[in-house]
């Protein structure tokens, strides 16, 4: 196997394992806006009830921080899917994409590289801040993995806080682990994209000097004739 087929194999491979990790981006942090009624948690802030230790009021986070994961955790599959079958092509066939086709992929995982990180970095901060409300002096809440037992929010409407700890964590983990993935994908196609600058720059040099030494051996032949 070419060393242009390893890097497809190795692309193939974390486009995979992309695939298969936006579904736990976009999917726990729509089943979190889903239960609780179409709110968003993330970056939300809340006042407690001492006296029932219960949520009294909610501010909730702009919806928007909870639409962008899920819209780039959907990009991430579709991408992805698309990547894994345009790749295995050119596996299944011993070939490889031409520099057009590279550069495009690179824009691409250079783009979706940093969708994903702001994604990531989107659900961890917001969740972190929720947390932080979940588990302040006022709730008797120790620490926020303990908040999916606790019913804290029965005065702030018919949502159901139950599961929000392990979905948000599977969302962070989703988003970090895809990041990871789009950051060796963007980084293999800078890398060969750089190796096809280098190849043109080698072939124009070889076409450059066989021009050259046809003209030489040209002008030899000229001098032996006269």
């Amino acid at each position: 196997m070419g060393i242009g087929n390893l890097y497809l194999l190795s692309q193939l491979t974390a486009l995979v394992l992309s695939f298969i990790l936006s579904f736990f981006v976009f999917i726990p942090v729509s089943v979190n806006h889903n239960e609780f009624k179409g709110h968003c948690l993330l970056y939300a802030n809340g006042d407690w009830n001492k006296n029932t230790s219960q949520l009294s009021s909610v501010d909730w986070g702009p919806g928007s921080a909870c639409n962008y994961s899920i819209f780039v955790g959907i990009v991430s599959m579709l991408l992805s899917l698309f990547y894994t079958v345009f790749f295995a092509i050119y596996l299944a066939r011993q070939t490889d994409s031409s520099w057009l086709e590279a550069f495009i992929t690179t824009i691409v995982t250079v783009a979706m590289t940093i969708m994903m990180f702001a994604s990531a970095a989107n659900v961890s901060v917001g969740f972190k801040h929720w947390c932080d409300v979940v588990t302040s002096t006022d709730s008797n809440i120790a620490s926020c993995e303990l908040a999916d037992f606790i019913d804290f929010y029965e005065d702030i409407g018919n949502i159901d806080a139950s599961g929000f700890y392990t979905e948000m964590k599977l969302a962070e983990f989703g988003s970090w682990t895809s990041f990871l993935c789009w950051l060796f994908l963007s980084t293999t196609s800078v890398i060969k994209l750089i190796k096809f600058q280098q190849h043109e720059s080698f072939m124009t040099s070889v076409n450059r000097e066989r021009e050259r030494l046809l003209q030489k051996v040209g002008h030899s032949s000229s001098d032996y004739a006269i």
